[in-house]
């Protein structure tokens, strides 16, 4: 059967109800291919949808507690291996929607290929200059896992289990850019922005809480975590400029600086963008 012929859903209720369906995608099914094998987790039961055949997968009843769901679909995690990189040790809570009951916790890495959808927190950190604004703008060390040397936030990062979106930001601003709590308690928070993307067995459905900061003019982030190969500031015309002719800053990070470009008033200057060299 061709492959835009089937889908993949995940019931995480199974037959005791829960925080509702979480669907992969009609590029998924082959994921669930993989999924078989582990009968004591899965029951995967195919059913049709219109012209197309789904597959229906549903955590087994047996596993009653968040605690036992989240122990089996670690262990299926790590049976699986290679077929899920970026392994980062860091667990992100399933709910129905961000704020609700945990069912269960998976690997972070693991989220968009169970559809799983994820949070995290980005934050454009600008300063200020002769009536001027630029934002500072890190490059990703070369050894990361995802996106290597792209351009990235001053600030941002997955949200994990059991911590705020605002402490969650604190403590980023400390690791990756080296301000103080004094500062980046000041931080504000904007809105959100959602996003999904599929590839290959990836269906990618995150939200991203977004901050803004200004810090002082003369403000010189220091990256404490290893993960930032450099910083620079850019005005921010220039930045945008970036965006709509490169394709150099880590995907969704181009949404949240385009969320600050209408916030602060710079998509009715777009005429004055001109394009700008990179000194990293």
């Amino acid at each position: 059967m061709r492959e835009e012929g089937r889908g993949g859903a995940l019931d995480w209720g199974g037959s005791r109800g829960g925080p509702g369906r979480e669907r992969m995608g009609g590029r998924a099914w082959g994921f669930v291919e993989h999924l078989r094998d582990f009968h004591d987790v899965f029951s995967i039961v195919s059913g049709n949808n219109g012209s197309n055949t789904v597959e229906n997968v549903s955590l087994r009843s047996s596993l009653r507690t968040p605690e036992d769901r989240t122990h089996a679909i670690g262990d299926v995690i790590k049976s699986l291996g290679e077929m899920i990189p970026g392994i980062r040790n860091g667990l992100y809570p399933v709910t129905s929607s961000y704020g609700m009951p945990v069912y269960f916790c998976l690997e972070r890495a693991a989220a968009p290929y169970f559809g799983i959808k994820a949070y995290g927190v980005h934050m454009n950190g600008y300063v200020e200059k002769d009536g001027q604004k630029f934002l500072l703008i890190g490059k990703r060390s070369d050894m990361k896992q995802t996106y290597p040397g792209m351009l990235d936030h001053l600030v941002a990062g997955g949200l994990p289990y059991g911590i705020s979106c605002k402490e969650n930001i604190i403590k980023e601003c400390e690791e990756e850019a080296g301000i103080p709590r004094s500062i980046s308690t000041n931080a504000t928070s904007v809105g959100a922005v959602s996003y999904m993307d599929i590839e290959g067995f990836r269906y990618k459905r995150d939200v991203l809480f977004c901050y803004d900061l200004k810090l002082p003019a003369d403000f010189v982030p220091n990256n404490e975590d290893g993960e930032v190969d450099s910083f620079k500031l850019i005005p921010v015309p220039h930045a945008a400029n970036i965006i709509r002719r490169t394709g150099f800053f880590k995907p969704n990070c181009n949404l949240v600086i385009i969320d600050f470009l209408f916030r602060h008033g710079y998509n009715a200057k777009r005429r004055h963008w001109r394009h700008t060299k990179l000194g990293f």
